[in-house]
């Protein structure tokens, strides 16, 4: 009889304890947090979705760490969706279907200009509050005000980079080549105004997004024989395989990198920074900065791996800090527009690169794009330089 008692008291306690952890599983379930990550993580654009979505997972697991992201009285559990848009209107707007089905209102992306387009029309119906990292001219605008800028398109930050390269290396002429579709030709004409003003003859190369061989482009370069080529609208993928054959067919001008992938694709397709000689690029974050080696040295702690090594990755880290904050702040993750009012309020803050402010009201008629200064990176002669940050004034 004893030890029949004994069995179902402790069958008793067995019981509690186990609806116990089910109750404390359900309320860390409940108090969950999502998170989009939006961009390509598939093809030559691929460098910049996978670092999106790194730097997504990297800022959550930091929240996570930290035993959640507080919401009203409670820390919640950050889960990142992520969806490959393929850097196409297409994917951009299936992107924003998918996040709405699954229940996440702000998101880390869209990353290129066709993307957008598709992107911001579903994500106003759906209330999807998106930080883009696009030159597009409508990037940002008044008609879709859950749409953010994590970074300054070339209009904002060109004509200061181009005088300082043309002082540098003395060139009088630029090929400016681009993929043909939004992606390219947005950045591409602001690029070529700007080097014109500054009095440098431009001229626009455009080629087919998907293009494998770049030896024909190659030969009508060669042909121009520009002072500097310019590949500031060039995935990462396509860039290394347009310089490896540039080189190649024995070009020995000006390198310029004035967009998104920065210099590491260059260096990739030149076979080693020993093999070029002049070469400038923006950095979209100062890669050198004491807050950036931080950020990476964070990074591999956190997520035991070397952070991704493209430029954008600092960007998107900065914004899915301030999307998270927005959250936190708003007290709900399932609301796009209190989120929006949130980040708006907010005076935009990162751990590693400090506090910034925002600008955009004259190019885009909103304020809503953040001024996180960028730099230019310079190899000289065969050294690389130290960056130099150029500063972006905030308006009221």
């Amino acid at each position: 009889m004893r030890r029949n008692g004994v069995r179902r008291y402790a069958a008793l306690w067995s019981s509690l304890a186990l609806i116990a952890v089910s109750a404390s599983q359900a309320t860390a379930q409940e108090c969950q947090v999502k998170v989009g990550a939006t961009g390509p993580l598939s093809g030559a654009a691929a460098g910049w979705g996978l670092a999106a979505k790194s730097a997504t997972e990297f800022v959550a697991a930091l929240a996570n760490a930290n035993g959640g992201l507080p919401i009203g009285d409670k820390k919640c559990t950050v889960k990142v969706v992520s969806f490959d848009s393929q850097y196409t209107a297409a994917g951009g707007a299936a992107a924003a279907n998918y996040l709405e089905s699954q229940g996440v209102h702000a998101t880390v992306g869209p990353v290129g200009s066709p993307e957008v387009t598709g992107f911001h029309p579903v994500a106003a119906r759906a209330g999807i509050v998106n930080i883009s990292s696009s030159y597009a001219h409508d990037v940002i605008s008044p008609e879709f005000p859950l749409g953010f800028h994590g970074l300054q398109a070339p209009a904002t930050w060109a004509s200061q980079m181009v005088e300082k390269a043309k002082k540098q290396f003395g060139f009088d002429s630029v090929m400016i080549i681009g993929p043909n579709d939004q992606g390219g030709t947005d950045a591409g004409s602001v690029l070529k105004k700007t080097y014109d003003g500054a009095g440098v003859k431009a001229a626009e190369e455009y080629y087919q997004r998907g293009t494998t061989n770049f030896a024909p482009i190659a030969t009508r370069i060669m042909r121009e024989n520009p002072g500097a080529i310019e590949v500031s609208t060039v995935p990462p993928g396509d860039a290394s395989i347009l310089v490896k054959q540039l080189l190649e067919a024995g070009y020995s001008g000006v390198i310029g990198s004035l967009g998104g992938a920065g210099v590491a694709p260059i260096v990739d397709g030149a076979g080693g920074i020993e093999n070029l000689t002049n070469v400038y690029w923006l950095e979209i974050a100062p890669l050198d900065s004491s807050g950036v080696t931080k950020m990476k040295q964070d990074y591999k702690a956190t997520m035991g791996a070397d952070a991704p090594a493209n430029a954008l990755f600092p960007v998107f880290v900065t914004s899915a800090e301030l999307l998270l904050d927005a959250i936190s702040k708003a007290g709900a993750d399932d609301d796009g527009g209190k989120i929006a009012d949130a980040l708006r309020k907010l005076t935009p803050t990162s751990r590693y690169m400090g506090a910034a402010g925002w600008r955009g009201k004259l190019q885009y008629g909103i304020n809503q794009e953040v001024t996180f200064p960028p730099g230019l990176g310079m190899i000289v002669n065969g050294v690389k330089q130290k960056t130099v940050t150029v500063d972006i004034p905030t308006e009221p």
